[in-house]
């Protein structure tokens, strides 16, 4: 480590570890595309603080070599995410099992301090490409808990999908935001490792953050209610949008409202200037999320792997 200092996040850094965070997903097989505000949200909005729960590694010559973040669950939650990695072209000098380390470490200490007597699970992820990475989290005791997809689809000749009758398909506003939220949490209260958050911690994070594009976002409308919701966010990685959240109240599925909403987002990125969109789809799950991506056109890019292990 004589090569090597460490210090914690501070302001500025947030576009050396979006990139950093990008060349980890592209050794795994992934797009990247993390921009530097979805950074800066997470260490304002998840860390609870910077100065004791972030660590970068950085080399003699001012070039970030390692990060990683430790943001809390939220109030009420379980899985605690770690957020980092090392560069592919710094492994091999025991970095990656330093930064993990004090990650874990730094987990435990939240997890006495905050909920000593819940169970919390810290969750690192990877695409299966990365075989130092897996061989890392196999390491340390982590197991494999779930495995997702990460699909993206061209923004040309989009589907062409009609909507049920008395249904309305409308840009978002953000007079909506709450209901939205709502719709949110209701939405995936039963879908794995869902965790809710109040509206604040919520909004932060999506319709709040710098990245987020209300002009591609859409709801589905019956009457006054909202049933069906999609929140697209620009990207770094170039003529990318991407679709972060897209939920559909229980009593409305498998009526064709996701692949409505996709169709006309699709469409609309297409006349934005993207030429593709993606996302983050969970590979087992029960509403059939995957088989509607499909059919809207999206093919898998990556396999990523979401490993557990207690805290």
């Amino acid at each position: 480590m004589t090569d090597f200092y460490e210090r914690p996040y501070r302001d500025g850094d947030a576009a050396a570890v979006a990139e950093l965070i990008n060349a980890v997903a592209a050794a795994g097989g992934g797009p990247g595309g993390h921009a530097p505000s979805d950074v800066d949200d997470v260490v304002r909005h998840e860390v609870a603080d910077p100065s004791a729960d972030t660590l970068l590694v950085v080399d003699g010559d001012g070039r970030l070599a390692g990060v990683g973040l430790v943001p809390l669950p939220p109030a009420g939650g379980h899985r605690l995410e770690l957020i980092g990695g090392v560069h592919p072209d710094r492994r091999g000098a025991g970095l990656g099992r330093r930064v993990l380390a004090w990650q874990l470490e730094r987990a435990a200490a939240r997890h006495a301090e905050v909920a000593p007597d819940a169970s919390w699970a810290a969750q690192v992820v990877t695409g299966v490409a990365d075989a130092p990475t897996l061989r890392l989290y196999e390491h340390f005791g982590f197991t494999v808990a779930r495995h997702f997809l990460e699909m993206s689809a061209p923004t040309t000749s989009p589907p062409t999908v009609t909507p049920l009758d008395g249904l309305k398909l409308q840009q978002y506003h953000g007079s909506e935001e709450r209901q939205v939220h709502a719709l949110h949490n209701t939405a995936f209260q039963d879908l794995w490792g869902f965790q809710p958050r109040t509206f604040d911690a919520w909004a932060a994070l999506t319709v709040a953050s710098a990245t987020f594009r209300p002009d591609l976002s859409r709801v589905a409308v019956a009457g006054d209610a909202i049933v069906g919701y999609l929140l697209a966010y620009g990207s770094d990685t170039p003529g990318r949008v991407y679709i972060g959240q897209l939920g559909t109240d229980a009593a409305w599925r498998r009526r064709g409202i996701a692949s409505a909403l996709l169709a006309d987002v699709l469409d609309a990125a297409g006349r934005a200037g993207y030429t593709h969109a993606a996302l983050d789809a969970d590979a087992d799950n029960p509403t059939g999320a995957v088989a509607t991506y499909a059919r809207s056109g999206f093919t898998v890019d990556q396999h990523v792997i979401a490993f557990h292990r207690p805290v």
